[in-house]
Formats: structure tokens, sequence, C-alpha cells
């Protein structure tokens, strides 16, 4: 899977997280603090990526599902639901639910969903609106401590819109709004998709 990424060197991260936590010391913004959670994941050397840019590079089968999904680390099972775009905006909405929880009510990242917006591709027009599929296993190089995992996403090449495990997903952490930093990358080795295959 190839991901579109912001280029920030760890230097150049280091120099701006500096300015940003001076600025913090005196006068806290939200904004603030997201820029400089951002600029400490890429001192630490984390890339940084943009979701609705991800997704819509991600492309669309021809049932008009993404090729892409996202939930969180823990869930067996992603659920995604085809919102309709409002207004004149042309975009539309993918929400991705863990385990069987489709609503989000409009956030961008509830507990169990996550909302990626994205231009409405000709295939929604009669695609399908619904799909369910496998949630890869993180291994344990890459794996949060069991309190941790449900603060972190997989986002993953989806293979097919039903149960069938992937082979290079990636951990995620959501900084704010439609940034995330990009944790970890693997590959799924044969032996272990067909284990995540026979158990989900």
């Amino acid at each position: 899977m190839n991901l579109t990424t912001i280029e920030v060197s760890p230097a150049e991260a280091a120099a701006k997280l500096r300015e940003y936590e001076r600025q913090l010391a005196s006068e806290r913004t939200v904004e603030d603090e997201a820029i400089a959670r951002a600029y400490r994941c890429a001192k630490r050397g984390l890339p940084i990526v943009r979701l609705s840019e991800v997704f819509t590079a991600g492309g669309f089968f021809d049932s008009g599902l993404p090729r892409l999904a996202i939930c969180r680390a823990d869930a067996q099972t992603c659920t995604v639901s085809l919102e309709r775009g409002y207004g004149s905006t042309g975009r539309w909405g993918l929400v991705f639910g863990a385990d069987g929880y489709p609503n989000n009510r409009g956030a961008l990242v509830g507990t169990y969903t996550v909302r990626v917006t994205v231009p409405a591709p000709e295939q929604w027009q009669s695609g399908m609106w619904s799909g369910t599929t496998s949630v890869p296993l993180v291994p344990p190089q890459h794996r949060p401590r069991r309190a941790r995992m449900r603060r972190f996403h997989v986002l993953w090449e989806v293979e097919e819109w039903r149960r069938v495990p992937p082979r290079d997903p990636a951990l995620l952490r959501h900084i704010r709004g439609d940034l995330w930093s990009v944790v970890a990358t693997w590959d799924l080795t044969d032996l272990e998709r067909a284990v995540l295959a026979g158990t989900r």
C-alpha cells in the first residue's frame, strides 16, 4: 500500500516544535496543541498522512466500495457505510465501524467509528452502500499494550469486501481532524492470514 505523506524532516519538526511549545506555555489553543502533536510525531520520524487524500488516492471497486479500510486496532471486523454528500460540495462520507458499530453521528473519529470525506466516485450512483471485512491482526512487535489498543487504528488495502485478511496494513494514531501519524507498517504472512481467515 502506498501512502501519500506530508514531508517534514525530524530536524525541521524539532525546530517548529520548540516554537509551538514556547507558544503553548503562554497561550494554548486547540490548533496549537494539534500542530505540536503532529511535529512531535514528525520529530520521531513518523510519517504524517491526511486520511481523506489516502482514501481518494486508494480508489474504489466497481461496486462503489473503497479499496482501503480503517478501523480500531482492537476490532475483529470492519463495516463501511457510504453517506450521500450534502449541498454543492460533491463530497461524500465513508463511515467505518468496528465490530458492528456503524453509527457515528457526524464525528470524524468516534469511540467505535471513523468518518472519511472523499469526492463521490461515479460508481456510487448504482453501487453497493455497505460492506464488511476482517481487521488485520497487529503483530507483537508493533502491538500497543492492551489498555492502549483502542487509541490506535489499522489502515489496510481491502482485497474483497468480505472477511478476507489483508496483506500489508499500517498502524495509525489520530492527531486531529484529518491528520494521522503512521506508527508502523508490516506484511502479514500467508500463515497469519490463514489463521485469521479461519478464526474470524
